[in-house]
C-alpha cells in the first residue's frame, strides 16, 4: 500500500434533500390557465389541420410509388413548458411518443392514435376535468408542413445544407436513428412480500415491449426495403435504435418527412488515427519486468500491435483479434511505425523508454483489438455496431483505449450512437473508455493561419470542437498539450511548453460540457518562419514512443504527435489506480484522475473559459492521482444514490490548522463522478440522463447541526427547519467554478452540467470552521422509478507553499469520528 493512501469517507445522514427552483407556474401556462376556452380552441384548430393534412398525405402516397405508412401515427411538432422536460410531463398519456427533445421545450412527436387522446385531453380541459390540466402546461402546437420543418430537426447540418440538392434517383449512405420510447424500470426482487407476482407482471411486460421493439423494427426494415437496404447491423439503447443504410433519394426525402419515429440521419463519418515517420531510435537498455499476476487488462482498440516486439512483448495478453473483415492479422500495418504499437507503448511507457531506469515492472497486460486497416482507417461501417461487440467480446477486460476518432466535429443536437453505446456500457457493464479529443490536420492549421487566424485563436473555430465519439458523457476524453517550447533560425512552437497543442481538439462538449476531461502531453507543431506558414512535427516537440518496424525503422522515436498518443498517458494513470482499487467502480477511477488533475501555469489559480475549453481539468499527476503527501490529505467514498435522495459527508479539521495566527493558504479539491442510464432522443445532460447529480457544501462556519438541517429537508421520516436568515449571513466558499454558470470565476460553465463535476478552492487557514461538509443530491432525470444510479466522492486538502505536514492530523481527527460513528 501507498505511503500516504486515500482515506475512506464518513458518510453520516441519508436524507431528502433541499431542492431550489421550480414549482412556480411559468406565464405561459398561468395564461392558459386563465385562458381555457382560447388556449383549447387554438389546439383543437391545429389538431384538426393536422389530421386533414396528414389524410391528404396519405391518399397522395398510393400514387406517389411511396412505402406503406401506419394510417394512426402521426407526426407532431409541439411545444411544453420547458422546465417540465423530464419527469414531470408524461406525453404517452397524451397518445405522444416523444421523438426527440429540442431546444426551449419544443419535441418532435407521434401520435399513436390518431390524435384522439390528444383531442379528449384538450376538451377536457376547457371543463376542468380530472386529468386534463397538463393541457396548460402544452403551450402550443406547431401547424406546419412535415417537409418544412422536420429536415430542420432530424438532418445533420451537413446533410441540411445539402437537402435542396438531394436527387431523387441518387443512392445515399446515411446514418439513420428511430426513436422508441418505451422504458422499463429495473427488474424487481422476490425477497419482499408479493415480489414474485411483481416479477411475473415485470417480465410479462418486458415481453410486450420486446414485441413492440420487434414491430417498429420490422416497420423500419419494410421501408427502408422499398427504397435501399440496410448496411449494418441494428444497434438498441433504451429508447431507440439505429444502422447505417444505402437508400435512394426519393426515399430519403420521404423518410425525413413522413416516417413519423425518425429522430436522426446523418452522413456517414470518416474515421482513423495520425500516421508517423522514420524517426531516429532513442537509445535504451532498459531491463523490464512483466506486470504482476492480477494486473488490469486493457484494451487497446486501434490498427494492431507488434506483438514480438521488444518493449511489448511481455505485457500482451494471450487473447488478440482482428475485428477486419478478411483479414485475421493482428499485426500494426500502418506504415511509418504504426499507430496502436505506439499508443501501446505510450499505456507502458508514457514518459518513453529512454526516461525510465531499469528495472521496470509493467502497470497493466495490453489487449491488441484491431480496427484499423494498414492505411490507418476504419473500414467497418458502423462503429457504434463494432464497439458494442468489442465490449461482449472481452467482458474481463475493464479499461479501454481508443485513440480512435471521426475526422469531423462531434454533432450538436443529440449523443452520437457511437458515443451512447459507449455511455451505456460505462453504465451497465462498468467498464472505462479513455478516448482522444481528435486531431485537426496541419493542412487545416495551415489555411487558418493563412487567413489571418492564428494560434490559438482558430481553435475556437467550430471545426475545431472535440471530434465523435470525445463528446461522450461517461468517457474520459483526453487532449494534448506541448511539453517543449522550439525555437531555431527556420522554425518555431506553435505554442509554448504547457499550451494546447495547436492540432488538439477544444470543447466544450455537447450541451456545454467540460471536453476534453484532461489533457496529457501529446506533443506539439512548430510552424516556419518564412511566411509560407509551413507546419510539421519536430523531434524536439514530438514525445517519444514506440514503434512497429514492420516496415523499417527503429524501434522507438520521437517523430508524431496527436492527442492519440495523449490519451493513452492517461490510461497509463487509471490501470495503475485499478491495481491499487480493483473492486471499485469506475467512477472511483474517474473521479480520483481528474481529482488528481491540475491547470498548468496560473490558470490553476485563475481558470478562464478558454482554459476549460482547451485544457479540461488540467493535467493529472501520477503522484497524486494515486496517493497524497505530508502535506495532502485525501478522502472518498462510493455509494448508490436515488433522485430526491441527499447524502451528507463531513471532514473534521485538526484545532493545529485552525490557529488565528496563521495565514496559510489552504486549497480544497472536490470531484463528484457518476454513471446513469441514457436516452438518444433527449437533448442536454439532465435530460439524457435517467438521474442526474450535483454536490454542494457548507458555508465558513456553518456547524454540521446547521447545515444538515439546510441541506436534508427531511431525515427519517422528520422534517427539519432551519434559519434563512442566520445562514444568509455567513461566508461561503468561492470555488473557481461555482454551482451556477455566474456563481464562479469561470461564468459560461455550470458544474452540475457534467457527470464529472470538480471544483476547488482556495482559502486562509485560520478561516476553516471545525467541520467541512457536503451533500451530493440526486435530481429526477427522465426515469419515474427512481432506480439507484452509482457514484464515487472525493475531498482533497491540501497546504500550499509551505512545507507543514497535515496529512497525519487530519487522519487521526477523522479516525476518531468514525470511530464514534460505529460506537
Amino acid at each position: 500500500m501507498e505511503q500516504f493512501p486515500h482515506l475512506k469517507f464518513v458518510q453520516k445522514l441519508i436524507g431528502r434533500p433541499r431542492l431550489f427552483g421550480g414549482g412556480k407556474l411559468s406565464e405561459a401556462t398561468k395564461y392558459n390557465k386563465d385562458h381555457r376556452h382560447e388556449h383549447s380552441e387554438n389546439l383543437i384548430r391545429t389538431t384538426s389541420k393536422i389530421k386533414t393534412t396528414w389524410s391528404k398525405t396519405l391518399a397522395s402516397r398510393d400514387r406517389g410509388d411511396l412505402a406503406p405508412l401506419d394510417s394512426t401515427v402521426i407526426p407532431i411538432f409541439l411545444q411544453i413548458d420547458p422546465d417540465l422536460l423530464n419527469a414531470d410531463f408524461d406525453l404517452q398519456a397524451f397518445g405522444i411518443e416523444i421523438i426527440s427533445e429540442e431546444e426551449n421545450g419544443f419535441i418532435v412527436g407521434a401520435s399513436v392514435d390518431n390524435l384522439r387522446s390528444l383531442d379528449e385531453k384538450i376538451n377536457g380541459f376547457i371543463n376542468a376535468e380530472h386529468g386534463s390540466g397538463k393541457i396548460a402546461d402544452l403551450w402550443q402546437i406547431i401547424d406546419g408542413n412535415n417537409e418544412d420543418w422536420k429536415p430542420q430537426h432530424i438532418l445533420s447540418t451537413a446533410l441540411l445544407e445539402k437537402w435542396a440538392q438531394i436527387e431523387d434517383n441518387v443512392q445515399y449512405p446515411v446514418e439513420v436513428s428511430i426513436a422508441f420510447d418505451k422504458p422499463l424500470g429495473a427488474e424487481p426482487g422476490t425477497e419482499k412480500r408479493g415480489g414474485i407476482v411483481r416479477l411475473e407482471k415485470y417480465r410479462k411486460e418486458q415481453e410486450e415491449r420486446d414485441e413492440r421493439l420487434r414491430q417498429r423494427q420490422t416497420s423500419f426494415e419494410n421501408f427502408i426495403r422499398y427504397y435501399g437496404e440496410i448496411t449494418s447491423g441494428i444497434v438498441e439503447l433504451e429508447d431507440c435504435f439505429g444502422c447505417e443504410v444505402i437508400i435512394s433519394g426519393k426515399g430519403l426525402k420521404d423518410l425525413v418527412a413522413n416516417y413519423p419515429f425518425v429522430f436522426e440521419v446523418n452522413e456517414l463519418e470518416r474515421i482513423g488515427g495520425v500516421t508517423g515517420g522514420v524517426g531516429e531510435t532513442e537509445n535504451s537498455d532498459l531491463v523490464i519486468l512483466a506486470p504482476e499476476e492480477n494486473a488490469p487488462i486493457v484494451g487497446v482498440i486501434d490498427s494492431g500491435l507488434m506483438q514480438n516486439h521488444k518493449f511489448l512483448e511481455i505485457a500482451i495478453d494471450a487473447y488478440s483479434k482482428s475485428y477486419l473483415f478478411e483479414d485475421d492479422s493482428v499485426a500494426d500495418n500502418v506504415k511509418g511505425g504504426g499507430h496502436g504499437t505506439r499508443v501501446a507503448g505510450a499505456i507502458l511507457y508514457p514518459l518513453g523508454v529512454s526516461k525510465y531506469q531499469s528495472p521496470y515492472q509493467l502497470p497493466c497486460y495490453i489487449r491488441n483489438l484491431r480496427i484499423l486497416d494498414k492505411n490507418n482507417k476504419l473500414l467497418h461501417r458502423y462503429p457504434a455496431e463494432l464497439l458494442r461487440k468489442i465490449i461482449e467480446d472481452n467482458d474481463d477486460c475493464s479499461i479501454f483505449n481508443l485513440s480512435v476518432n471521426s475526422t469531423i466535429p462531434y454533432r450538436r443536437r443529440h449523443m452520437s450512437t457511437w458515443a451512447a453505446c459507449l455511455d451505456q456500457a460505462m453504465f451497465d457493464k462498468n467498464v472505462l473508455f479513455v478516448i482522444s479529443a481528435g486531431n485537426i490536420h496541419r493542412n487545416t492549421i495551415k489555411d487558418y493561419i493563412a487567413a489571418g487566424k492564428i494560434y490559438p485563436h482558430f481553435l475556437e473555430e467550430p471545426f475545431c470542437n472535440i471530434a465523435n465519439p470525445g463528446q461522450s458523457c461517461f468517457a474520459i476524453t483526453v487532449g494534448s498539450i506541448n511539453h517543449a517550447t522550439f525555437e531555431d533560425e527556420s522554425w518555431e512552437s506553435l505554442g509554448d511548453k504547457l499550451n494546447v497543442s495547436a492540432f488538439s481538439r477544444i470543447g466544450p462538449g455537447i450541451w456545454g460540457t467540460v471536453k476534453p476531461d484532461i489533457v496529457e502531453f501529446g506533443g506539439g507543431l512548430v510552424v516556419s518562419k518564412n511566411g509560407l506558414n509551413q507546419i510539421k512535427e519536430s523531434k524536439a516537440t514530438a514525445p517519444e514512443l514506440l514503434r512497429s518496424t514492420l516496415h523499417g525503422g527503429s524501434f522507438n522515436s520521437s517523430d508524431t504527435v496527436g492527442t492519440s498518443f495523449a490519451a493513452p498517458k492517461a490510461t497509463h494513470i487509471i490501470s495503475n489506480l485499478k491495481r491499487l482499487y480493483p473492486s471499485e467502480t469506475v467512477n472511483l477511477l474517474r473521479a480520483l484522475l481528474v481529482q488528481g488533475a491540475r491547470l498548468p501555469n496560473d490558470y490553476f489559480l485563475n481558470p478562464t473559459e478558454a482554459s476549460i475549453k482547451s485544457l479540461g481539468y488540467g493535467v493529472p499527476s501520477l503522484e497524486r492521482v494515486i496517493q497524497n503527501t505530508d502535506y495532502r490529505v485525501s478522502f472518498y467514498n462510493t455509494a448508490n444514490i436515488r433522485a430526491e435522495e441527499g447524502h451528507i459527508y463531513s471532514l473534521k479539521i485538526p484545532d493545529s490548522m485552525r490557529n488565528p495566527g496563521d495565514e496559510y493558504d489552504i486549497l480544497i479539491e472536490v470531484t463528484l463522478a457518476y454513471t446513469a442510464k441514457i436516452r438518444r432522443t433527449r437533448q442536454k445532460v439532465k435530460s439524457y440522463l435517467s438521474t442526474w447529480l450535483d454536490w454542494s457544501n457548507s458555508k465558513l462556519g456553518e456547524s454540521f447541526e446547521s447545515y444538515k438541517d439546510f441541506a436534508l429537508k427531511e431525515i427519517e421520516g422528520e422534517v427539519t427547519q432551519y434559519d434563512n436568515a442566520a445562514r444568509k449571513q455567513l461566508t461561503g466558499i468561492n470555488w473557481k467554478i461555482g454551482e451556477r454558470n455566474n456563481g464562479g470565476d469561470v461564468r459560461k460553465f455550470t458544474r452540475g452540467n457534467n457527470s464529472i463535476q470538480k471544483d476547488w478552492a482556495i482559502i486562509k487557514s485560520h478561516e476553516l470552521p471545525e467541520e467541512i461538509s457536503f451533500v451530493t443530491r440526486g435530481h429526477k432525470g427522465w426515469d419515474k422509478n427512481r432506480d439507484e444510479v452509482p457514484y464515487a466522492f472525493v475531498v482533497s486538502l491540501e497546504i500550499l507553499g509551505n512545507n507543514i505536514p497535515i496529512y497525519e492530523s487530519i487522519r487521526i481527527e477523522n479516525e476518531n469520528e468514525i470511530r464514534l460513528e460505529n460506537d
